[in-house]
């Protein structure tokens, strides 16, 4: 079934033209289409290939993307549900989606081809490292043959299987996103994962794990990340249900366009993105400024003010205050007295300064 939506001012003739957009269901793709005079855009997700990471989400510009029941998809408990959900009014087709997604899930097609190319943009560097003197591409090789073709974008899930079976054992998997993953030690009597799982399902590079022995149980735990292979792309925080996860990142990698004339707009066009990708993949923290007081609200640097201008107390009034000062320590060292400050026994406590002034 195709929706269509036309506003009031595009029906109007006179009124100022506006894009249609339309949303449509191919199997397991969700499809966006937006047509404006002459130029015709078409974005697909695909629900099978996202991983419920969120980059997205986090750099739509206009939030048209909400994240969708990702602890009861991750656990099993809701099959064939969408990890995102888009509001394809709100989406301004822009596509800051396909540059960050981590294993390809968004597809994007226009019409004219030359109006929009993605080589124009700049996007995460590539999510793998290879030894080149060792591998030898073997084009008779399934494992060769998805390792080139997965090279032109990010996929994450690919590059795991390229990894695991990789004949020359050449292939890495090595994120552009530094950081780490923060397990909840105080919290993880909440955690079932035997019967969740929700982080070991979800995560697309298998880096989370139940240990299993005596030795691992006491060094991690109910649950662990083995942050070799982590990507840091916040699936596992996502899916955990009882809030139990943190992924922080501190630095990002990011590649340059590959073409960067053509157009005039380009160089800020790719400034601007590369603005987003820092602001909104990272976590960071913006200082505070310290106030600082104006000039006439300080005190004059020349008054002087030397103690013989400050009040002085006389002897007698030395002696007195040593004296209430030497009977409230006395009072404070009892440890009954202090149990009866802590509970507010006031009556009691005046009963017990009676009894010292009669003994004084």
């Amino acid at each position: 079934m195709v929706v269509i939506t036309e506003s009031n001012d595009t029906q109007n003739s006179s009124a100022q033209e506006e894009p249609l957009k339309a949303q449509d269901v191919e199997g397991k793709k969700l499809v966006f289409s937006w047509k404006f005079k002459d130029v015709d855009k078409k974005l697909s997700y695909d629900l099978e290939k996202c991983v419920g990471c969120s980059f997205c989400k986090l750099v739509c510009p206009t939030d048209a993307i909400e994240l969708g029941p990702i602890p009861e998809i991750a656990q099993g408990i809701i099959k064939d549900a969408p990890n995102i959900i888009i509001d394809y009014d709100k989406c301004c087709y822009c596509m800051l989606c396909p540059v960050v997604c981590v294993n390809d899930a968004f597809e994007l097609s226009i019409a004219p081809e030359e109006q929009i190319v993605l080589d124009h943009y700049p996007k995460l560097k590539p999510f793998f490292k290879i030894d080149l003197k060792k591998c030898n591409e073997d084009l008779n090789n399934a494992i060769c043959q998805l390792c080139l073709d997965a090279r032109n974008n990010n996929r994450i899930k690919d590059f795991l299987k390229v990894k695991k079976e990789c004949p020359e054992q050449c292939f890495e998997i090595q994120s552009p996103i530094k950081g780490e993953v923060i397990i909840k030690q105080n919290m993880l009597h909440r955690c079932d994962p035997t019967g969740c799982k929700a982080c070991v399902n979800i995560c697309p590079t298998e880096s989370f794990f139940i240990p299993e022995s005596a030795e691992e149980i006491k060094k991690y735990g109910k649950i662990a990340c083995n942050e070799d292979d982590c990507i840091y792309c916040g699936a596992c925080q996502n899916s955990c249900p009882e809030d139990l996860i943190v992924v922080k990142r501190d630095s990002i990698e990011i590649e340059e366009p590959k073409v960067k004339e053509g157009f005039p707009w380009i160089k800020g066009w790719s400034n601007y993105f590369k603005k987003i990708l820092r602001e909104k993949l990272l976590d960071r923290k913006e200082q505070k400024p310290i106030p600082i007081q104006e000039e006439e609200q300080l005190r004059p640097v020349e008054e002087d003010y030397s103690l013989d201008k400050i009040p002085q107390l006389s002897k007698s009034d030395i002696t007195i205050f040593q004296k209430l000062n030497d009977e409230v320590q006395s009072l404070l060292s009892n440890s009954k007295i202090r149990y009866w400050i802590k509970d507010k026994k006031t009556e009691k406590i005046k009963q017990e300064l009676k009894k010292t002034k009669k003994l004084n």
